[in-house]
């Protein structure tokens, strides 16, 4: 007689020993992508031919979700075995960041792995932004970055939390464009990028000409500065710990200033602006706007005039910090002195001597350095005197560290300097690879002691993988020399060691101006075989076809062999697919949402691993930090998952990221069987049991078939989008049955359908206020509540809809209707740029048509509710 235990879920009598046969098969594979994914949405260059020289798979041990890496990143080869693993580390750091912010908004990119109550919209921070713009510039899919852009520009970052963080975006946008050559994206950001400039106004001081941060909002706490106001009476400390004595008592430090920093007039800053102002002029001209690029060039010229008057030490010879209003000089060379250069600011040769000067044992070279600031400087700190994460004056830290080797870089390529050498630049950069590790494997946190190989910022759940600093752009732009332009030559100026260290490397499908580059050198033609090229020397191919050979490893410039523009043009309009279950808003915020039959809560009040997790826009693998549900400890074999959307959508796919432990000595393993219904009438559309070909640590994308087809339960799905079935739904529920002595984890659920391009927008698709710091953090303009059709703003609340185009995409003023209700008046804001007045009734629907400036591709237009309580059906984009 058969039992209750023979039977699943599903309601299928399975054979025991059928099942032990089956976990003991796949064992063994747990945890480790071996198979292709289905792609839920289409990859933007799948028209572009690709060499396959290398074995991708061989270059993915260790490392989740293959197919994210197939699709998206640029393959190398090396003979130095440690840059090579560090390289394909990083590109899992850049893609474990990866945030789906909300349908609209498209992709963001966070700098710690989880939320922090300091970070702006959607979890960036404007200091690391320009890092992650021109790491990220050299992935396949270019919206990663392009969203992340735009919510600069255009999604109000830094307007709607304020100016936080000093940074370089503008000039990383416009670097953004030398690599994509996307020139009509470059200059449709101008007036957001002008925008972004004019908001840090407040920071320049009139007497001097100059901007002002304290060191902590220039990203660098614990630097000189503090230490040399912080002591007793605004004077120098003298002793690190005073044990809470007054200066009377020879005690009297301000360790919050110390920390904190005084107003300073920097030059990390002061370049940043300048090269900002440049890049913006540089876009300004691009967009046939020849007064204004003047306009900025004169300014950015100005202001680089003040700051080489103020902040040029010709004691030092280096660029040193001035305290504001006291106009202290902090004469000590810090690591910030060789930002300047890397952005193009302070070129000159009297420079390059002195920053020659600091390279040496005594200055700033350690062994796993370079240090923050100079070893012979009194407050030098190599051995932290706090527990705090942040400490500068010393320490070596990746986000200054990737930013110096681009300075060294561009010196020693130019052969301008005897000290500064493609030889010291290795030097430097094998120091910074070796940085990269931990316990012999790579690995990267926030800082890193400068003499002993440990970080010294490493918090538990909160500094792994930390996204502070580039590390693939240093690979192609310093060491392999590539120099990306807007013009139609490709450009290399190598920094590789000599022949006799490196014989051979590859860079394998390097996006680059809208086609694939693969780059092959082999000094004596023995180690590659590439299609039947076996020519010694240096081969450059464009989508699958060569186009330069040359027989030294040396400078390149050659023409690209074909129209860039178009190629860049013909990427760009690659419609992008939109994850519709993402809300950045969880747990507290209206739909989209997830909830489960269970949750783990072993003390019985808290809820371990919510469900909320799944659908927060975030998605790794690892154990720790952990971003995931598990139905651990439930008493059920199986578990329900209910998703909720606010409106009725046709989708024809559902995208599981199934998190497992066991060949880490967990207990989560990919689930037995899972059954997709639609919920509201318990149809099914999806259903594999077993579920065979489930890839654990991998987004599996199950496509729906016809219910029709079958009077039961489908027992096969499509294996690809064009036998999909589409179905149109707000509820769909997802069931997992668990593998016998497995318990079963998502870390996400998405659902990607193909755009919807207007000219009708339904308020319901929008965000409904927002997070600044994530819900650690600050709520604004959540005040609404989600009603059938649309959405009712109370008091401050506001909905926000992104990916607003005109009819042909292009530029123009337009008709803007929002339709509604209700007594109230709002106010539409445009790209955070222009508020137009919105007033309703009490009523029927109503229309109210505005004329508004947009802008070439995506807009963002927010409604903000500024009087009464009015219901928001839908805005309407006109001729």
């Amino acid at each position: 007689m058969r039992g209750l235990s023979d039977f699943d879920v599903f309601g299928t009598l399975h054979d025991t020993m059928r099942l032990y046969e089956l976990i003991a098969a796949t064992l063994p594979f747990l945890g480790v992508a071996l198979a292709k994914d289905p792609r839920p949405y289409p990859h933007p260059d799948s028209h572009l031919q690709s060499t396959n020289f290398l074995d991708h798979e061989s270059y993915l041990g260790g490392l989740d979700d293959h197919q994210w890496y197939l699709d998206n990143i640029p393959f190398i080869d090396v003979p130095d075995k440690s840059l090579q693993d560090v390289y394909y580390y990083r590109t899992s750091v850049t893609k474990r960041h990866l945030e789906w912010a909300h349908e609209g908004h498209g992709w963001m990119v966070t700098e710690f792995i989880h939320p922090v109550s300091w970070a702006s919209k959607f979890q960036t921070i404007p200091d690391s932004a320009p890092h992650h713009v021109v790491e990220l510039r050299w992935l396949r899919d270019q919206n990663y970055v392009k969203d992340l852009i735009e919510q600069y520009t255009r999604g109000g970052v830094e307007k709607l939390s304020g100016i936080s963080y000093t940074h370089y975006m503008h000039r990383a946008i416009l670097e953004h464009a030398q690599a994509t050559g996307d020139i009509p994206f470059l200059t449709s950001q101008l007036s957001g990028m002008i925008a972004m400039y004019n908001l840090w106004n407040t920071t320049i001081d009139n007497s001097t000409g100059l901007y002002h941060r304290i060191p902590l909002l220039d990203a660098q706490e614990y630097s000189l500065p503090g230490y040399l106001v912080g002591g007793p009476g605004g004077d120098p400390m003298q002793e690190w710990n005073d044990f809470g004595l007054t200066a009377a008592q020879g005690g009297g430090n301000d360790y919050a200033l110390i920390r904190d920093g005084p107003e300073t007039y920097r030059p990390s800053f002061n370049a940043y602006m300048v090269a900002n102002a440049r890049a913006i002029s540089t876009v300004a001209s691009l967009a046939g706007n020849g007064s204004l690029a003047e306009t900025w060039g004169n300014y950015a010229d100005n202001l680089y005039s003040s700051m080489e008057e103020m902040l040029y030490s010709d004691e030092l010879n280096f660029w040193i910090d001035v305290v504001e209003g006291s106009n202290l000089r902090c004469e000590g060379r810090q690591l910030i002195g060789y930002f300047p250069y890397r952005l193009d600011v302070g070129t000159d040769e009297a420079k390059i001597r002195g920053l020659e000067a600091g390279l040496t044992s005594e200055h700033l070279l350690t062994e796993y350095g370079p240090t923050t600031l100079e070893q012979d400087n009194p407050y030098y700190t190599a051995f932290k005197n706090t527990t705090n994460c942040c400490v500068w004056n010393g320490q070596s830290w990746p986000f200054s560290t990737s930013v110096y080797l681009g300075t060294l870089a561009r010196i020693a390529r130019d052969g301008l300097s005897d000290i500064i050498t493609p030889a010291l630049f290795n030097q430097e950069m094998s120091k910074y690879t070796r940085t990269n590790y931990k316990d012999g494997v790579p690995y990267t946190a926030e800082s890193h002691y400068p003499t002993i190989d440990m970080w010294s910022g490493d918090t538990t759940n909160h500094s792994e993988n930390y996204l502070h600093s580039t590390y693939m752009d240093n690979v192609f732009t310093n060491f392999f020399g590539i120099i990306p332009s807007l013009d139609d030559n490709f450009i290399m100026k190598p920094l590789v060691p000599p022949d006799s260290e490196w014989s051979y490397f590859m860079i394998e499908n390097l996006p680059y101006h809208g086609s694939l580059l693969t780059l092959v050198w082999d000094q004596d033609g023995t180690h590659y075989h590439c299609a039947g090229n076996d020519s010694a020397g240096l081969s450059l191919y464009s989508n699958g076809t060569l186009f330069h050979h040359q027989p030294h490893l040396g400078p390149v410039n050659a023409t690209l062999p074909f129209d860039t523009a178009t190629a860049a043009q013909h990427l760009a309009s690659k419609p992008q697919w939109q994850n519709i279950l993402a809300n950045p808003n969880v747990p507290w915020a209206g739909y989209p949402n997830v909830s489960t039959s269970w949750c783990l809560d072993p003390d019985g009040d808290n809820c371990l691993y919510p469900a909320w997790k799944m659908n927060d826009g975030l998605l790794w693998y690892d154990t720790t930090p952990d971003n995931r549900w598990t139905n651990n400890q439930s008493f059920s074999p199986y578990s329900t998952i209910d998703l909720r959307l606010a409106r009725p959508r046709k989708i024809h796919s559902l995208s599981l990221a199934v998190f497992a432990d066991s060949d880490r000595g967990g207990v989560v393993a990919c689930p037995e069987g899972l059954r997709i219904t639609d919920g509201r009438d318990n149809r099914t559309v999806a259903f594999q049991h077993p579920w065979t070909d489930c890839v654990p640590n991998a987004l599996n994308t199950i496509f729906f078939s016809d219910p029709a087809r079958s009077e039961g339960p489908n027992t096969t799905t499509p294996g690809d989008v064009d036998e999909s079935y589409t179905l149109e739904t707000d509820h769909l529920q997802v069931t997992l049955s668990d593998r016998l002595r497995y318990t079963t984890a998502i870390s996400e659920i998405q659902v990607w359908v193909s755009p919807e391009r207007g000219p009708r927008y339904e308020a319901e698709d929008g965000l409904l206020g927002a997070f600044i710091g994530g819900f650690q953090g600050e709520a604004v303009g959540m005040n609404g509540t989600f009603e059938e059709g649309g959405v009712r703003l109370g008091e401050g609340g506001w909905v926000e809809l992104g990916d607003v185009r005109t009819r042909d995409g292009e530029a123009g003023r337009k008709e803007l209707s929002v339709i509604g209700t209700g007594y109230g008046k709002v106010e539409v804001q445009v790209n955070w740029l222009r508020n137009y007045t919105v007033e309703f009734a009490a009523g029927a629907n109503a229309s109210r048509s505005v004329g508004a400036d947009m802008l070439r591709g995506g807009n963002v237009v927010t409604i903000f509710q500024t009087e009464g309580m009015p219901f928001i059906d839908a805005i309407v984009v006109g001729e």
